[in-house]
């Protein structure tokens, strides 16, 4: 007989009751496997409840492999495997991950586990001069609330399904309506939403390689596109960036020499990730040139295209693209949200449609909801009051870094650095320091900052951007600074933190 103790003033519903408690039971084998159950009329009636209630209590054993049944027939209690709790599970799994694991996948883990920073265990004050996410303080949070509750009021349920393939078409049209500003002619069929400018490079990659297919990229370059050529098999060609960018005859050598040529170019003219150089119209118009002569794409990855704060800055090169041959990414990320992840590609037509198949079979569309309230952020003005704000924070935070840095470290001849016209990037020269780069990531941590060192930008990790052939030399670093999550305060303390770690450094 089962007697149960059932609580009829509980919060907790009878039916979860009665299966806690038949659980409960089998768990210590009190039943035991085999047990005939009671019918549920027989325990509803013994307990003086619906049989309705026991038959809901049965059925979620059933369903949690507790008991088995057949029609017609009664219930018996089953023997099953125990649910595993943290407590039971074994350090160490059947599974060599690692082994199991493609080639092109471990090398993607390797990269991650080497180039992501641990700061764990250093004080609570490190100031983040690494990390190229957004300050979320200037976050416009309420405005963008009320777009999504504005876009859900109107359009609901349309908002919840899977959407266009291509994207949400009115934020499409924002997009290329937006664009114009920078000189760039596209209507919203040569729109591509995408989630983050990351997946448009990826989808690219997948339209344009085939293992061991050549593409061109500048030395240094943005750190995330690298093992992403990697795990495609592609042959990264490394383009040295000069003072004013890429090094346009060493690129000529390569497609005249290159045979196959490069699938693409992947080129960041306006404040380089890592470097914060912007390439200026002359130097735009000759690789544009360049690439038009030997029929070679150009991956125009515009990251930080809104954030010009700092006098006149070169239009795109996209917007001088007659041939179609300029693939032109944009995002939101760096301006706005990152945690959106809405980003772009504008090209022509055909381009297009073929990434949208591709796009299709990997992650289908881009999210409906955020789409959409990112347009009536646009419409209703939001996000152009963004843009001069940010103009107007980011303009003092870098005047603020460039001041101080020429404060702190002016008195170093051994140091340069760049000043970018806009963004968020300032890329630091160290020469003859006599240490590694180790020793250097740990003096910064000493004087409780952290900077991204400049090997995370290179294909090779020792190439150095002389020549992609040379070895680095021992005695020259570089370090990428970013201002973009910290307000002048913390800037001013981070580059006085910085020249003390340097002091430091040249005293060894």
């Amino acid at each position: 007989m089962i007697l149960l103790n059932l609580e009829r003033n509980s919060q907790e519903p009878i039916f979860k009751q009665i299966y806690q408690q038949l659980k409960e039971l089998m768990e210590d084998n009190t039943l035991k496997p085999g047990f005939r159950m009671p019918s549920t009329r027989a325990l509803a009636e013994r307990h003086g409840v619906n049989r309705s209630t026991v038959y809901k209590a049965y059925e979620e054993l059933w369903a949690m492999g507790y008991l088995e049944s057949r029609p017609g027939s009664y219930s018996t209690v089953r023997k099953r495997q125990k649910i595993a709790t943290n407590g039971q599970k074994s350090k160490t799994g059947l599974i060599s991950w690692g082994k199991l694991s493609s080639d092109a996948g471990q090398m993607l883990h390797q990269s991650y586990q080497k180039f992501k920073y641990k700061i764990n265990d250093v004080s609570s004050d490190v100031i983040n001069l690494a990390s190229l996410e957004l300050d979320p303080r200037l976050f416009p949070v309420q405005d963008f609330k009320r777009c999504i509750n504005t876009v859900m009021a109107e359009q609901g349920a349309a908002l919840l399904g899977y959407g266009e393939r291509a994207g949400f078409k009115p934020l499409r049209k924002a997009i290329a309506t937006r664009l114009r500003i920078h000189g760039i002619s596209v209507n919203w069929e040569e729109i591509l939403i995408t989630n983050g400018s990351q997946n448009g490079i990826e989808l690219l990659l997948k339209m344009l390689t085939v293992p061991g297919t050549p593409a061109a990229v500048e030395a240094p370059t943005y750190s995330n596109v690298l093992p992403l050529l990697r795990y495609y098999k592609t042959n990264i060609i490394e383009i040295p960036m000069k003072e004013d960018g890429m090094d346009l005859e060493y690129l000529q050598r390569v497609l005249e020499n290159g045979s196959p040529k490069p699938a693409f170019v992947y080129t960041m003219p306006n404040f380089h990730n890592p470097t914060g150089i912007s390439t200026d119209q002359a130097h735009r118009e000759k690789l544009l040139s360049l690439c038009e002569t030997y029929r070679v794409p150009i991956l125009e990855d515009a990251f930080e295209e809104e954030m010009k704060y700092f006098g006149k800055v070169p239009l795109p090169i996209k917007s001088m693209d007659r041939r179609h041959l300029v693939i032109y990414l944009g995002t939101f990320s760096k301006v706005l949200f990152p945690g959106i992840r809405i980003g772009w590609i504008a090209a022509e037509k055909e381009i297009i449609q073929r990434l949208m198949a591709i796009k299709a079979f990997s992650d289908l569309t881009s999210n409906s909801l955020i789409q959409a309230a990112l347009h009536e952020f646009c419409r209703e003005g939001y996000y152009n009051l963004h843009v001069k704000r940010m103009h107007r924070e980011y303009r003092k935070r870098m005047h603020t870094a460039i001041t101080d840095l020429r404060e702190h470290l002016g008195g170093f001849d051994k140091v340069s650095w760049t000043e970018p016209a806009g963004g968020y990037l300032i890329w630091l020269k160290l020469k003859d320091t006599n240490m590694d780069e180790a020793g250097l990531k740990q003096i910064f941590l000493q004087h409780g900052i952290i900077l991204i060192p400049g090997t995370c930008f290179y294909s090779d990790a020792y190439s150095y951007p002389g020549s992609p052939s040379h070895v680095q030399e021992p005695s020259l670093h570089h370090f990428r600074i970013s201002i973009s999550t910290l307000n002048e305060k913390e800037i001013k303390q981070g580059i006085s933190r910085l020249g003390s770690a340097i002091a430091k450094i040249y005293q060894q």
